[in-house]
């Protein structure tokens, strides 16, 4: 899901061979999509619980995609993606999945550009089906003497929680940090811990807006 949210949605460089496509973006991280074509995902775990995967039961962070050819039309499906939340984006659960579209976009027989379909799909975080539609309009060549190398670049924080609060820190200041568990939603704990003093929450069988 991160490969979605703003700051993995600048230059795309896009690579596509019969058999695998990779999609490399992002400026405050790196995000690399690899879409195995002609694929298929082992389902054992979907009786269970599970979802559809490729390797381990182990979730990815940007999930494993399968995909096929239907002409130059790519069709792809990702799933097994870590349950996580982007900035300024909805939480989403390990269950959610997405079928997407890859179209060509030509003018005059000439290739321009993709239009990028996404419908995403999670049977926890969301009541319906949602779909974002895109058009990626083409800059350069790999071989143009414009584009330039794509960058490693990582993310540095500088932000921490403090007292449930992000707080700038600045290098040489010492702060009580408490490690957070990155696969086990930590902005809920957070919340929790320095937020809901006082509060009790519903039972499962009651509804939300009786909250108190």
């Amino acid at each position: 899901m991160r490969r979605w949210y703003p700051f993995a949605v600048w230059e795309h460089h896009i690579i596509a061979t019969p058999d695998l496509v990779q999609i490399s973006a992002g400026v405050a991280d790196n995000f690399v999509t690899n879409v195995y074509v002609g694929r298929a995902f082992n389902m054992e775990d979907v009786a269970k619980g599970g979802v559809p995967r490729l390797g381990a039961a182990v979730p990815r962070w940007y999930g494993e995609t399968v995909g096929f050819w239907d002409g130059d039309v790519l069709i792809t499906w990702t799933s097994n993606i870590q349950g996580w939340k982007s900035h300024s984006f909805f939480e989403f659960s390990s269950k959610m999945q997405s079928i997407e579209i890859y179209t060509p976009i030509r003018k005059d027989g000439r290739f321009i550009g993709v239009n990028h379909e996404s419908v995403f799909y999670d049977p926890e975080a969301l009541a319906v089906p949602v779909r974002i539609v895109r058009n990626l309009h083409k800059v350069n060549k790999f071989s143009d003497a414009a584009e330039q190398p794509l960058p490693f670049i990582e993310c540095i924080p500088t932000i921490y929680p403090i007292k449930g609060n992000a707080s700038t820190v600045s290098p040489g200041d010492v702060i009580q940090y408490e490690v957070p568990d990155m696969y086990g939603r930590p902005w809920d704990k957070i919340w929790q811990k320095y937020f809901e003093q006082g509060m009790s929450r519903p039972k499962e069988d009651e509804s939300l807006f009786e909250f108190k």
